[in-house]
């Protein structure tokens, strides 16, 4: 389908079957509860997604596919996330038409050996974390379509606050925030795959991760400790890693005001990230290829071996101004206190002596050199550093739920950057070892964003559109970047001792406002037709950049002044307009297919815009781009789900991507110049097509045994791109002419999930799981073909394994192992190696039985009676 008929069809389609539809409309309102009062409001025999609140069977609702929905529980309250049958209640009151995967608190608890909230979307279909270690702080999320550097092409919220940073698209400062959420805080996490709903923007376009967090009816308290160990042996590293991570919770409610006090504690040590290497054969280091298998990268030590210490604390309160209208509030602080530590493995013991100098002769002159290039002992000192940050959120939201002809939601969130400092020396220090007292430090301070949106929905219980479920918004925010990077005298004392020179400086602001309306029509009990727009206007503005060249030791400004000036970068303006389109049928009780369509615009990031760029050839730093045009793709999806036996799924999505303009850091020619520069830039034309499978099932086989499993199939390809050349550092000279045809980079061909969960009875929970994901290409041309090595993008297959024991109903316990086959791979970083994990957890007032006692409830667990265990159970489809 071209953009000219997306653009005209879904409209028009749209206003037919507004004009049909009331001659279809034959249904009623579901009842609802007021005040523990049932009334009735006519428009139709299915229940809308408010969530009633008795938890009494409802008649199946029509609605978006759900991959991994939890076995039916009661509904206990109207602001419960999760409705009778399993399913989220936000995308069944909001009639958000996309394909959705799920898992609760409890699969989470008995499947994932989870020390981050990010450890929960472990073996959700098509979903990647690039979780590095404990407490990363540069976890991207890979979505179907898009890989392990586009953060800005996914959105991860908590309740009412958006934890991606999109000040970026990138693995570094644009990952989301995970570690603003405590694991012991989460309800459960929902998956809306693709940009199908005009309710996101168009960085949606690999999806949308909604974390709902907690908030009980009673008191709930709970308290977890967990210690991970890993034992971690690559090249001249060989360590074993303990973490330590304590989560609390706390949550109550007093009449019709609740709240919840949530932490998190997390300290420990990791395994390297980076590594200096050269090209060079030097004694003690370990040899290896590059990239290319072109010449040597031979290993001389590691860097980022980082003890951190992090703590995440969070208050979230909320009052009933209603029986159906309820405000919260959220404000959450979290810290970060991490030092990396170089391990040098040319000398015993990994120290701070780096060669001394080496005498050479030209021409009978002698002179000293370092025994280590300026590169390696750059390295080095950048590999030395210590990192704090501080980051605090505020969020607040009133919400009506009342499922009867009109609720609505207005919610605001800020997220600012108390501080942020990363100090490191300029360089290791010869001929005595050691490393250089002037250094630089690396601000964030003063980034920030802040959003608003304010929708509603309208469910006429009469006239010409009883049945249609019309649901509208406006949408406002602000993404500030402040970004110097200052060179101090001591590089220890960070800006207390800056010297007033940035080697780099990048500022900019960007502002969007939208509006956009979405109607979902129940043309028959069997059809659902659902259409919307989004429009768009975004500005970028306040663009600064600024930049110096330092001589090797960091000591004084190199080039002519003229390159010192600031740049006063352009505004930009683009206004947008996004249409979608969806046709769900449900053939009969088991059975449902849906196929949606919709165009996604996504605005450069203020990174993308006004992060400077550095010159291939020689390293100086030059003007970014400040001209990047927004992203524009059509994506599409045909997905056919059967429920099977009642508690499980099985799926299969059919999906294609087209996108235009896609902003990906490569290497382009410097405009009016010869010269080479790796700068974002607008890549012509990708398209993303692919099968993705997932079914999930209880009592397979034996009674208590459940299956989840997905597996992606992905055609990933450059179809235009006209702006690239190729560059000799990446090997590409003088094969490579084009890239059109080739893998785009950081997106893998195949991934695949498998857990199996066995739990024989209400004490016991055994899981095995396993994950695959085929080799990412990390070039255009797609010549990184070596393995095994620093910066390569390797294959991996990881087992897992986790026990869960309920002791009684405070108590229990967890013992797992992650990377059972101590897999090594590399994703340009080196991943986790085994680690085995340990925990115990203390909780009280989650029983439903109100069992009496703080510590010993009388059902106290004794030795298990296997003799009940592995009970065959027969196959039923239905």
């Amino acid at each position: 389908m071209t953009r000219y008929f997306l653009l005209r069809g879904v409209s028009a389609g749209a206003l037919t079957f507004a004009m049909l539809s009331p001659a279809l409309a034959t249904h009623n309102l579901p009842t609802i509860d007021v005040g523990g009062q049932r009334r009735a409001a006519h428009h139709g025999t299915t229940s809308h997604a408010a969530g009633p609140v008795v938890a009494q069977p409802a008649a199946p609702a029509p609605g978006p596919a759900v991959v991994t929905a939890p076995a039916p529980s009661p509904v206990v309250s109207r602001w419960s996330p999760t409705l009778p049958d399993g399913k989220p209640a936000f995308v069944e009151k909001w009639q958000l038409p996309n394909t959705v995967a799920s898992i609760t608190r409890q699969q989470i608890e008995r499947k994932i050996n989870i020390l981050d909230s990010e450890d929960a979307v472990r073996y959700m279909p098509s979903l990647f974390v690039r979780k590095r270690n404990v407490g990363d702080t540069q976890a991207v999320l890979q979505t179907r379509t898009w890989g392990i550097g586009s953060s800005a092409r996914s959105l991860v919220y908590a309740d009412d606050l958006l934890l991606t940073a999109l000040i970026a698209n990138d693995n570094n400062i644009g990952a989301p925030r995970w570690g603003l959420v405590a694991p012991e805080e989460i309800e459960r996490v929902d998956m809306l795959y693709g940009p199908f709903s005009a309710q996101y923007p168009g960085n949606s376009v690999g999806g949308v991760l909604k974390i709902t967090t907690r908030m009980p009816e009673k008191l709930e308290v709970s308290v977890k400790d967990t210690v991970a160990i890993q034992d971690f042996h690559l090249w001249g590293t060989n360590k074993s890693l303990v973490n330590n991570v304590t989560s609390m919770f706390v949550g109550n409610r007093y009449g019709d005001f609740s709240y919840t006090i949530s932490g998190n504690w997390q300290r420990g040590s990791q395994q390297p990230l980076t590594y200096t290497t050269t090209p060079v054969v030097v004694p003690g280091s370990y040899i290896m290829s590059n990239l290319y298998g072109t010449t040597y990268a031979n290993v001389l030590g590691s860097g980022g071996n980082l003890n951190n210490d992090q703590v995440n604390a969070k208050l979230k309160l909320a009052y009933d101004f209603t029986n159906t209208i309820r405000g919260t509030y959220t404000f959450g602080f979290w810290s970060n206190d991490g030092t990396s530590y170089p391990e040098n493995y040319l000398v015993q013991g990994g120290g701070a002596y780096w060669g001394g100098l080496v005498p050479v002769v030209n021409k009978g002159k002698v002179s000293y050199n370092p025994y280590l290039s300026t590169a390696a002992l750059q390295n080095f000192g950048s590999a030395y550093y210590r990192v704090q940050e501080r980051i605090m959120v505020n969020a607040a939201a009133v919400k009506s739920n009342s499922g009867g002809p009109f609720d609505f939601e207005v919610s605001a969130s800020n997220f600012t950057y108390l501080n942020s400092d990363q100090v490191a020396p300029w360089s290791a220090a010869v001929p005595y070892g050691g490393y250089t007292l002037n250094g630089r430090d690396t601000v964030f301070k003063g980034t920030y964003w802040t959003l608003f949106d304010a929708k509603g929905i309208a469910r006429p219980a009469e006239g010409p559109l009883v049945n249609h479920d019309i649901s509208f918004g406006v949408h406002g925010d602000q993404y500030h970047l402040n970004n110097p990077v200052w060179v101090t005298s001591n590089w220890a004392a960070g800006m207390a001792a800056n010297t007033g020179v940035a080697t780099s400086i990048a500022q900019g602001t960007t502002r969007t406002q939208a509006l956009w309306a979405q109607d979902a029509i129940k043309l028959r009990d069997d059809l659902k037709f659902t259409a919307g727009i989004r429009g768009e206007v975004w500005q970028a503005s306040n663009g600064y950049n600024q930049s110096a060249n330092l001589n090797t030791l960091g000591t004084g400004l190199t080039g002519a002044p003229s390159t010192w000036l600031p740049i006063y970068q352009p505004n930009q303006y683009s206004t947008r307009f996004s249409p979608k389109g969806a046709l769900e049928y449900f053939y009969d009780k088991n059975w449902t297919a849906r196929a949606s369509i919709g165009m996604a615009n996504r605005f450069p990031t203020v990174s993308e815009l006004y992060n400077l760029a550095t010159v291939s050839s020689s390293g100086t730093v030059t003007n970014p781009n400040p001209n990047l045009r927004p992203e524009n793709a059509i994506s599409s999806e045909l997905a056919i789900e059967r429920k099977i036996g009642g508690n499980g799924t099985a799926r299969v999505s059919f999906f294609d991507e087209q996108m235009r303009d896609a902003m990906i850091r490569q290497v382009t020619l410097i405009p009016a110049t010869s010269l080479s520069t790796t700068a974002w830039t607008n890549v012509q034309r990708i398209r993303n097509s692919g099968i993705e499978v997932a079914i999930q099932r209880e009592d397979v086989g034996f009674k208590g045994l459940e299956v989840q499993a997905s597996a992606t199939w992905l055609n990933s390809r450059i179809i235009a791109n006209p702006t690239w050349i190729p560059s000799a550092a990446n090997a590409e000279v003088p094969w490579a002419t084009s890239v059109a045809g080739k893998n785009v980079p950081n997106v893998p061909n195949w991934r695949g999930t498998l857990a199996l969960t066995y739990r024989p009875d209400d004490r016991w929970a055994f899981t095995l799981a396993g994950r695959y994901q085929s080799k990412l290409w990390r070039t255009m041309a797609n010549n990184d073909v070596a393995y095994g090595i620093y910066q390569a993008f390797d294959p991996f297959f990881v087992v897992d394994t986790k026990i869960n024991y309920k002791w009684n109903d405070r108590f229990s316990f967890d013992f797992g192992i992650d990377n059972i086959g101590n897999y090594r791979y590399m994703l340009f970083h080196p991943f986790p190696q085994r680690t085995f994990f340990f925990a115990a957890k203390y909780e009280y007032g989650r029983d439903k039985k109100g069992a009496p006692g703080i510590f010993f409830t009388g059902d106290e667990g004794g030795l298990p009676d296997v003799s009940t265990w592995f009970q065959p159970v027969a196959f039923n489809w239905n």
